[in-house]
């Protein structure tokens, strides 16, 4: 850990007003699309995959993945193959950055939600997102997203959000399609975080 750097989960991430993260900021790699800094929702995930682990070598996709922590844990904790997926390109410049302070490697994917294909969803046995339901004209396109992955035979889909009205919208169309669990949750690390978690078990 430097003055830049703090440790969290076992991470080591960078602060916003760190060297690194300035410099990249300066050669115009501003993110556009809310990936400006770490989501707390990620946190409810890794809670929760910390109790219930993936098998050692998932594949696992994270969804809106900003600048990836939660796949970097997942790659250092579970030595899990992820990918992190993202339509705003300039997000991954801050997810390669700490990936190579955690020591792992996460494969990079510039989509949409809604371009996202069956076949490519259909090769994850995992796939998560935190904060990413933040638009109600999201909805429609993560609903349609996680319906090509049930139809896929993903076994398992995970989304977290503090409780958001597009989110809660949309939790409440796949409890009612797929037999989601909707479930209360919370944090104190780094920071206490009310919130809830999506799951769908298919």
């Amino acid at each position: 850990m430097t003055a830049d750097t703090k440790t969290v989960r076992g991470l080591t991430v960078y602060k916003n007003k760190s060297i690194a993260v300035k410099t990249l900021l300066d050669l115009n790699n501003d993110p556009e699309i809310h990936g400006h800094k770490i989501w707390h929702s990620s946190f409810f995930i890794i809670d929760y995959l910390d109790v219930n682990p993936p098998k050692n070598k998932s594949r696992i996709m994270e969804v809106g993945c900003g600048w990836g922590i939660l796949s970097i844990y997942c790659a250092k904790t579970f030595n899990a193959k992820v990918t992190g997926v993202d339509a705003d390109k300039n997000v991954f410049h801050f997810l390669k950055l700490h990936a190579k302070a955690n020591g792992v490697k996460v494969k990079k994917n510039i989509s949409r939600y809604e371009d996202l294909k069956r076949n490519t969803l259909g090769k994850q046995d995992l796939i998560v997102g935190g904060d990413i339901c933040f638009w109600k004209e999201l909805i429609e396109p993560l609903y349609k997203m996680i319906n090509k992955a049930v139809k896929a035979g993903v076994p398992r889909i995970i989304i977290a959000d503090p409780g958001r009205p597009p989110f809660l919208k949309l939790a409440k169309c796949c409890v009612k399609k797929f037999d989601a669990k909707l479930i209360e949750v919370n944090v104190n690390e780094p920071k206490a975080k009310d919130g809830y978690l999506l799951i769908i078990e298919n």
